[in-house]
């Protein structure tokens, strides 16, 4: 009787394992599903197409858009970005405000897609830096909702972002070529404008630098959008993949779906 106590002590406890290490994978699993999309737009003039595809993401036209201002000193490209998604028939667009943290908050926590427009990636990051908008964002695509960006907005989805190349009144920057981004592509660098300001060149030094990583290029009016290791290209240009695992640069096209874990293989 007590051996057969201690074998049924030793079953139940071996079903109580398994249980709690399925409810752990079924609770991963759900995160994982949850993960949001990020739209990265290479900057340029850009085929509405793209902007009808990551409203489509975030709820059609009852989506809820959150526009964060912080990529340039004054308020004028997300005037300009708060105009374009209202044109594209969201159910509501709002622009985060910069001077109170309450109503920011508010603002992305009932976004269905947040929203980061052209300008320079160092201001976006230095300005929200000691704010809670970085860790919102987080969490905001860790939930699902889909988080995207045009040139500057693209970049800064890196971990490992590239710096600005100017100030915002013009001026050469002399500072670090990279710092650190949102960390929403940690696997990536992202380069905007690429073929039209002959990026090819800085981005291959940086990723050689950061061999862990891998280069995306993205030409103006052309779109990466990612999601669960898997990413796509919309738009008129193209996109490069730049990685020093790998000899050669590849050239996506417009339809092209690629799985990022190897960059060698890749489907129409």
């Amino acid at each position: 009787m007590k051996s057969s106590g201690r074998g049924d002590k030793a079953r139940m406890y071996q079903v109580l394992c398994v249980a709690s290490l399925v409810l752990v994978l079924a609770s991963n699993a759900r995160v994982a599903a949850a993960e949001g999309y990020l739209v990265l737009v290479g900057g340029g003039p850009t085929p509405a197409e793209i902007f009808s595809r990551a409203l489509a993401f975030s709820g059609g036209h009852s989506a809820i858009v959150a526009v964060v201002p912080q990529t340039f000193p004054t308020d004028s490209i997300a005037d300009a970005a708060v105009t374009m998604w209202t044109t594209f028939r969201a159910r509501e667009v709002v622009k985060v405000g910069r001077t109170d943290p309450q109503a920011a908050r508010a603002a992305l926590e009932r976004a269905t897609l947040i929203w980061m427009p052209g300008g320079f990636p160092s201001l976006l990051i230095h300005t929200i830096a000691d704010s809670e908008i970085p860790t919102i964002i987080r969490a905001r695509f860790a939930a699902g909702v889909t988080i995207g960006g045009a040139s500057a907005g693209a970049m800064a989805m890196s971990t490992t972002m590239i710096a600005d190349e100017s100030t915002p009144d013009g001026r050469a920057v002399n500072g670090p070529v990279t710092e650190a981004g949102l960390g929403l592509w940690p696997e990536a660098i992202v380069s905007a404008h690429f073929t039209e300001r002959r990026r090819l060149g800085p981005l291959a030094d940086i990723v050689r630098e950061h061999p862990t990583l891998f280069g995306v290029g993205i030409d103006e009016g052309t779109a990466v959008f990612v999601s669960r290791g898997e990413f796509e290209v919309l738009g008129r240009g193209t996109v490069a993949i730049v990685d020093s695992r790998r000899q050669g640069v590849r050239t996506l096209r417009s339809g092209t779906r690629l799985r990022y874990g190897d960059t060698n293989s890749s489907r129409q």
